[in-house]
């Protein structure tokens, strides 16, 4: 499986890659892409790029601490819990390279973090412009 997350902040979309650690979680990689939410085409673009840099069996860190900066540097935050405040997030998901599954979620603050709406769901299969106006309407729909 393949991985990767948007989240919506303050008009912009932050999209990164997820890759699986050698114990099995899920950790951000690179690439770290901020997108202005109304160019669809270019949404789709950069969920495309994170799902194809996204693998497993990477090293598992042995520290935690500062995976998150790249996101916060590319918003232009201090921390996790301003970066979550005015935070929306969709994760996205795909076991074969047509349909992508995009996973909308409730925002349950700093100490729970995203919790994934597995019914409001959505699978796309098409072009770029296809797949960011899905995620524009996921994330719509994250709470």
């Amino acid at each position: 499986m393949k991985a990767a997350t948007i989240y919506e902040r303050e008009g912009m979309l932050y999209v990164h890659s997820s890759s699986k650690t050698t114990v099995g979680l899920w950790i951000l990689n690179a690439p770290v892409l901020s997108i202005d939410k109304t160019d669809v085409g270019e949404v789709g673009r950069a969920i495309r790029e994170c799902l194809a840099a996204s693998c497993e069996n990477v090293p598992h860190p042995r520290s935690f601490t500062n995976l998150f900066d790249p996101v916060l540097v590319r918003a232009g935050v201090k921390s996790f819990g301003r970066f979550l405040k005015a935070a929306k997030c969709v994760e996205v998901e795909t076991s074969c390279e047509a349909t992508v599954r995009l996973i909308p979620t409730r925002n349950e603050g700093v100490k729970s973090g995203f919790v994934p709406l597995t019914g409001k769901t959505v699978s796309v299969i098409g072009s770029d412009e296809d797949l960011g106006s899905a995620a524009i309407e996921a994330l719509a729909t994250s709470e």
